[in-house]
């Protein structure tokens, strides 16, 4: 039997990818949605507690995008429901994918599930111009490419937003990106100056591991902001192959590797934390006992002057 008031809920990841693989569901449908922004660490809690309070044959589908529920094998099997969609395109979860039997799926290897998204709803003739462009920037932006202007900058503006920042990422790029505000710039500028003021402070540490048969240097620092402009700093200041950096705030390590690595981070992160996982080059993990032991091996590193 059809359902009168049809019902649509998303379930997208807390990043910029996320947030704009929410705005090309939203751009190209054009239906009504309530949304959950959940981050994989969290996914479990929220995920789960949605589901215990909704019925979920009351909604005609239930999408979840850019998140890695595989990390979660009772979630997995609580969200397998014919009237559930998964888009998503970290290495982790396209590994474990064939464990799904009812839900649809859309899980492959990709640069961003913003650009799956838009494959996925023909994007191409749905959205303007200018929308476009925008999805151009967050795909370019979580591939780490920064081949198209302003794509850097956008993740900037995404973080600073305080509060609901898919909510404020659409108000302010619902009709795609043209410029920014001047509060943006004054953001953007006060942004590059607090990681100069950070890089120049960093207290790093390094360690020399033996991966699939190859040494390999790692460099660690701590940090609570700009992590991905820092880990991108210290691998390739310190000449690294793998950068960690440590947010003590959160609990949380995220792990990036140079151009020339090879490692899986992916894998390496599901070895080296109890909850882990993500990307070949990009990855992070929750700080716990195992991690703690693996780091005993870093020593001191002089700040090369720069």
């Amino acid at each position: 039997m059809a359902r009168k008031n049809k019902k649509y809920h998303v379930f997208t990841d807390c990043d910029l990818d996320g947030a704009g693989a929410y705005f090309v569901l939203k751009n190209t449908t054009k239906k009504s949605y309530t949304y959950t922004v959940a981050r994989v660490v969290d996914a479990d809690v929220k995920i789960g507690a949605w589901f215990e309070k909704n019925n979920i044959n009351d909604y005609e589908m239930i999408y979840i995008l850019d998140l890695d529920i595989s990390q979660h094998p009772e979630l997995m099997k609580i969200v397998d429901r014919k009237n559930v969609t998964i888009i998503d395109h970290h290495s982790s979860h396209i590994e474990r994918a064939d464990q799904y039997k009812h839900a649809r799926i859309n899980i492959q290897k990709e640069t961003s599930t913003t650009k799956m998204v838009y494959k996925q709803f023909d994007g191409a003739n749905l959205l303007s111009p200018r929308q476009k462009l925008l999805v151009l920037m967050v795909d370019d932006y979580d591939a780490y490419k920064f081949k198209i202007p302003n794509s850097y900058e956008l993740n900037i503006v995404f973080w600073s937003y305080q509060g609901d920042r898919v909510e404020k990422f659409l108000n302010d790029f619902e009709t795609g990106f043209h410029e920014f505000k001047q509060t943006h710039k004054n953001i953007i500028s006060f942004y590059v100056k607090k990681l100069k003021n950070i890089i120049s402070t960093l207290d790093v540490h390094t360690a020399q591991v033996s991966i699939h048969g190859k040494k390999r240097k790692i460099v660690a620092v701590f940090a609570t902001s700009c992590i991905n402009d820092i880990a991108s700093h210290i691998i390739n200041n310190y000449k690294s192959d793998i950068g960690f950096v440590v947010n003590l705030n959160t609990n949380k390590v995220s792990l990036r590797r140079s151009k020339t690595c090879d490692v899986n981070l992916a894998s390496l992160a599901e070895k080296l934390f109890d909850v882990g996982g993500g990307h070949e080059d990009a990855a992070g993990g929750v700080m716990c006992e195992k991690f703690l032991t693996f780091t005993k091996i870093f020593k001191p590193m002089s700040i090369k002057k720069f």
